[in-house]
């Protein structure tokens, strides 16, 4: 039997599942956690692909949220014999947007100074910023907080003046800084979404030929994507002159992303408008702590586990940050000497500096621990390539290498030839572990040249140019020899530490949530919006966990200026009856 018919067959042991599989018309499945939401989206899209219903010229498309979810998403249909086509698309809303929308339409559609725009720098949106901010009735002092206020408007499309988002003078100003980065002939992420809603709502011909590219879209996630995305999907497939077929999966209990404009409405709306399918059965974790996750959220849901078990503890670590850091050490280490795999462990945190402090502590107490920090580049298909490929300089695993290859093809588009894999390989072969990580991009730039170059306005192309900036001499990782370039990749054998965002859609045997204060959750003086969202960061956090949970809070923090201020238990942690 193979891969593909494993995966139908064991669909078809679950009603809901079966259901979303066959249905053929739009529809939005609401999958909780564990619910094998990932696995019926990829066996669907491989279905359509696989069985010839998709017939070149058309094609279809399946947007992310996240580079690390269309990674996930092309590793799994790999597995189910799928590999690149030019017809698919599989990626971020970022990377739809510019590479299937503005860049193909902007110049047809009369929009010559978009089609020639670029990507903006930093300096760049600064000095817009301030110029836009100079011609307000803001007073100085306020700038800071304008901006991340105007961020979340022009994040969320939404320039009505809500009082919500600050209001009409703070409309106005992101108006202004549009203006501005439009005159110049340069966009942010923001404005990719912005732009690609304008050239499809402004444009039927527009609408008309997506949807005839691209005969079904998938969406992944539905809940965590801003406004901009809903638009887009909505113009290319419930348009009355499109003929397109929607297929949306996600969870509004788990949006999280309310800081990019993500709203769990909009997925509760679609399914209200289109055929629903509510999955129930939570695969994952034990009824133990799918009880107290529901506690969390503070909702009555129907969750059916047959898995018994699983457990829930609250710790207290009195002292501050770093007793709280000492305490997540113990129950790590008690973890691994009860036969917990290191990789099986995850330590989450609602902030980015409790992160940094605990995996600092992990490594110097000789635990291997992983986190990404994305303050040189972010991660896009071709720098997860090449962590990846560093960590198989290292390793040289031959089942992996096959994986590696297939993400080369992926990243390429499915342009990479025999000589290019033939050199790539020689590449990860011969390159020194203690060399500079800077030669090896460059060697591989050099290697792909012809196809990289055609890169040239995209989220791959962009995040390369800040890798290749931070390794070169004189930049902000030119320390990284090829072996640092690889621990940049989630790798076997260490503790996963990262946010709660970024462990969305990730799970673990154990989970320890740290920082759970009131302060990390739900945060300082927050808004009932804000309160909803830390409750639904909390449920994300448990249902991570197959088997236990561990939450530790502590009594104190210390503020930036060095000021001590007592924090208290976070009272979501009282619901949990525990």
């Amino acid at each position: 039997m193979s891969a593909y018919d494993k995966a139908v067959a064991e669909l078809a042991e679950n009603e809901k599942q079966w259901e979303a599989f066959e249905s053929d018309g739009h529809c939005a499945v609401l999958a909780p956690p564990g619910s094998g939401k990932t696995k019926l989206l990829t066996t669907k899209l491989a279905r359509h692909l696989l069985n010839g219903d998709i017939r070149s010229p058309q094609g279809l498309a399946c947007i992310t949220m996240t580079n690390d979810a269309a990674f996930e998403l092309r590793r799994r249909l790999a597995e189910l014999g799928v590999h690149s086509r030019a017809t698919i698309f599989i990626g971020t809303v970022h990377s739809f947007a510019l590479g299937r929308i503005i860049l193909p339409f902007a110049k047809a559609a009369g929009n010559t100074g978009l089609a020639e725009s670029r990507f903006a720098t930093n300096s760049e949106l600064d000095q817009a910023f301030v110029e836009a901010f100079d011609r307000s009735t803001f007073l100085s002092y306020e700038r800071a907080t304008v901006r991340a206020t105007v961020n979340r408007v022009r994040q969320r499309l939404d320039y009505s003046g809500d009082i919500r988002l600050g209001g009409p003078r703070i409309a106005q100003l992101a108006l202004e800084m549009n203006r501005i980065l439009d005159e110049r002939g340069i966009y942010e992420f923001r404005d990719v979404i912005r732009h690609a809603v304008n050239l499809v709502e402004d444009n039927e011909w527009v609408r008309r030929v997506l949807s005839a590219s691209y005969s079904r879209v998938f969406v992944d996630e539905y809940q965590d994507l801003a406004p901009g995305l809903d638009r887009i999907v909505r113009g290319i497939t419930l348009s009355p002159e499109t003929n397109s077929t929607l297929f949306a999966v996600g969870d509004p209990d788990q949006a999280i992303y309310g800081f990019s404009g993500a709203h769990p409405e909009l997925l509760r709306h679609l399914a209200m408008e289109i055929n629903p399918i509510n999955l129930e059965r939570n695969y994952r974790s034990g009824t133990g702590i799918i009880s107290a996750a529901l506690k969390a959220l503070g909702e009555t849901r129907s969750v059916i586990s047959d898995k018994p078990g699983g457990s829930v503890e609250i710790h207290s670590a009195p002292g501050g940050v770093p007793a709280q850091t000492q305490k997540v050490l113990e129950l790590v280490v008690h973890e691994a000497t009860r036969g917990i795999a290191y990789d099986q462990i995850a330590v989450l945190a609602p902030w980015g500096s409790d992160r940094d402090v605990i995996v600092k502590y992990l490594r110097s107490s000789g635990v291997p621990a992983f986190a990404r920090s994305n303050d040189d580049w972010e991660p896009v298909p071709i720098t997860l390539l090449l962590e990846n490929m560093a960590v198989w300089s290292a390793s040289s695993n031959a089942h992996e290498l096959a994986s590696r290859l297939r993400e080369l093809d992926s990243v390429l588009r499915g342009q990479s030839d025999h000589s290019i894999r033939r050199d790539v390989v020689q590449l990860m072969l011969d390159y020194p572990r203690s060399s500079s990580a800077s030669g090896f991009v460059e060697r591989f730039c050099d290697i792909t040249l012809d196809i990289v170059s055609k890169m040239s306005d995209s989220e791959d192309a962009r995040e390369l140019h800040r890798m290749k900036t931070a390794l070169h001499p004189g930049g902000a990782a030119a320390h990284m020899m090829l072996a640092d370039l690889g621990s940049r990749a989630r790798a076997p054998g260490h503790v996963y530490v990262s946010t709660v965002h970024a462990a969305k859609g990730l799970e673990f045997d154990c989970v320890v949530l740290a920082g759970a204060d009131n302060a990390g959750l739900p945060g300082f003086n927050p808004s009932d919006d804000e309160i909803a969202e830390a409750r639904r960061k909390f449920y994300v956090s448990i249902t991570r966990a197959r088997d236990r949970v561990h939450i530790v809070y502590t009594d104190m923090r210390v503020a930036k200026s060095g000021r001590p201020y007592p924090v208290t238990p976070s009272p979501f942690l009282g619901e949990l009856g525990i």
